[in-house]
């Protein structure tokens, strides 16, 4: 069971991979505008994993 936290976060990585490729190559975007609307969204993602550990400690 120590490994599930370890499998749990592959996954996720993974499924934020396969998803941000999946995402390039259907959008109707150009590049720069893609890469603007990813980083924004990693931000705020990180920025909510971020607020949800401090109030676990």
């Amino acid at each position: 069971m120590k490994n599930s936290g370890i499998c749990t976060l592959v996954s996720f990585l993974g499924g934020m991979l396969v998803g941000s490729v999946v995402t390039m190559l259907v959008t109707p975007q150009s590049g720069p505008e893609l890469r603007t609307k990813i980083r924004d969204y990693v931000d705020h993602e990180a920025e909510k994993i971020r607020c949800h550990c401090d109030d676990k400690q």
